[in-house]
């Protein structure tokens, strides 16, 4: 495979960044389908594990913006607000196939900036511990609003041109539909980029400044979630879709695992603040 081709990709699984090319590649194992009015359900059980992870990962919001005292409080409920919205899209973009063809290339074109835009978010929360703003602080949300929007138009745009050749750029030629470098980079290589940098900030945090170490127990968790669940999607879907006649796919554990990852997420920062400042030295570092 080489760089920027979605060839392979998209013929080993339903990813939502297929829907950009239209119907040119289908994976060669697709799940049972079910009617469902104007549009097809394709994708049974990764849609049941999203509204399970939904309500999960909002519940942890809710957890999150409870706990007053704590440090980055605001930040972590907005980024795992920002994941239950990408969860929403993806039932959307993933999970159904639309009867119009220009629906499915959108919801394509959103997921793919929804993705790009939490990595984004993931990596700006991991500079809210150095404390570059106060955190919670209106600068600090506005912040990671604005750029994160930023971001999503800008990607969201590249996706768009890509799909409907907006500025006859972008658009993968006829001689080869499925060949997009730069959706290629932001699809794969930006959201593991800010995974690299939000891992090293955050193993600096506990290394230089915590006395406790078993809070990198979560972060190690998390990233162990993420790349089983991306090691799945890539490459083992279309063989759990034949092993299984067609009843799961490398979807659902992508979701599944996805949706655990974040959930470390949340347990590493509340293993790393408390909600009073009593366990803190002061003018300790914090968080």
């Amino acid at each position: 495979m080489r760089y920027g081709d979605f060839a392979s990709l998209c013929e080993r699984s339903a990813l939502p960044v297929c829907r950009l090319f239209g119907d040119v590649v289908l994976p060669s194992c697709h799940l049972d389908v079910y009617d469902a009015g104007s549009a097809v359900f394709v994708n049974l059980p990764d849609f049941v594990v999203s509204i399970i992870a939904f309500f999960f990962v909002g519940y942890l919001a809710f957890r999150a913006h409870r706990k007053i005292d704590a440090v980055g409080r605001r930040e972590m409920t907005l980024l795992l607000s920002f994941f239950c919205i990408m969860l929403v899209f993806n039932i959307a973009g993933a999970d159904f196939i639309h009867s119009s063809g220009q629906i499915n290339r959108w919801l394509g074109a959103v997921n793919t900036a929804l993705v790009v835009s939490f990595f984004w978010a993931l990596f700006l929360f991991g500079i809210v511990g150095f404390q570059v703003m106060a955190d919670g602080s209106l600068k600090s949300m506005l912040t990671i609003i604005g750029t994160t929007l930023i971001i999503f138009i800008s990607m969201g745009y590249i996706a768009a041109d890509t799909a409907f050749g907006i500025s006859n750029g972008l658009k993968p030629k006829p001689s080869n539909p499925l060949y997009s470098p730069g959706v290629f980079t932001i699809y794969l290589v930006v959201p593991l980029v800010a995974i690299v940098l939000f891992m090293i900030l955050q193993t600096t945090i506990v290394v230089r400044f915590l006395s406790a170490r078993l809070p990198l127990v979560w972060l190690v968790s998390s990233f162990f979630c993420f790349a089983v669940g991306q090691a799945i999607m890539f490459g083992a879907s279309k063989k759990m879709c034949q092993s299984t006649n067609n009843r799961i796919d490398g979807a659902f554990f992508a979701t599944l695992l996805d949706s655990a990852a974040v959930s470390c997420i949340y347990g590493f920062w509340s293993a790393i603040t408390v909600d009073d400042n009593a366990a803190f030295e002061e003018d300790e570092y914090k968080f």
